[in-house]
């Protein structure tokens, strides 16, 4: 079983082993993830400083162009690019890890959102919360909790 669904921050890919959440949704990805662990959150976080530093950065820049400029149309340019350069880049801020179906506890879902309880590295009961889930996610999702609640 090979299973993928688009949720608000990337992608969740699903084999027989592994429920992973990725970036792109490319199989090629999901090898070297490593498990959710403070190692893996630390990773992830690390990643989305530095896109959202990049943002501040651009804004300070813009104003900065926008307080020494006489014309005010470079410095919204600018600016729109570094924003749309953000927007491009914001998919990069989603969590990269995998999560091991056989720790899987349940899966609650409501409305577009589902909540993963599981065991994770560290053996300690954790809980990931997925967004924006689409309609094709929340059946796989939905299948996945029902074969949980058998085995």
């Amino acid at each position: 079983m090979k299973k993928y669904f688009k949720y608000s921050n990337g992608f969740v890919n699903i084999n027989d082993e592994n429920l992973f959440l990725t970036n792109s949704g490319n199989w090629s990805e999901t090898h070297d993830l490593l498990e959710k662990s403070p190692k893996s959150i630390r990773q992830n976080s690390l990643k989305q400083f530095k896109i959202y530093s990049f943002l501040v950065i651009i804004v300070c820049i813009g104003l900065l162009m926008m307080a020494r400029s006489k014309n005010g149309f470079l410095p919204f340019g600018f600016i729109g690019i570094g924003v749309a350069a953000f927007f491009y880049m914001k998919r990069e801020t989603g969590k990269r890890y995998k999560i091991p179906i056989s720790k899987i506890k349940d899966i609650e879902i409501n409305d577009d959102i589902a909540k993963i309880f599981f065991n994770n590295a560290n053996n300690v009961e954790d809980c990931e919360e997925i967004s924006s889930v689409e309609t094709k996610g929340l059946s796989i999702l939905k299948e996945l909790n029902k074969n949980i609640k058998i085995n």
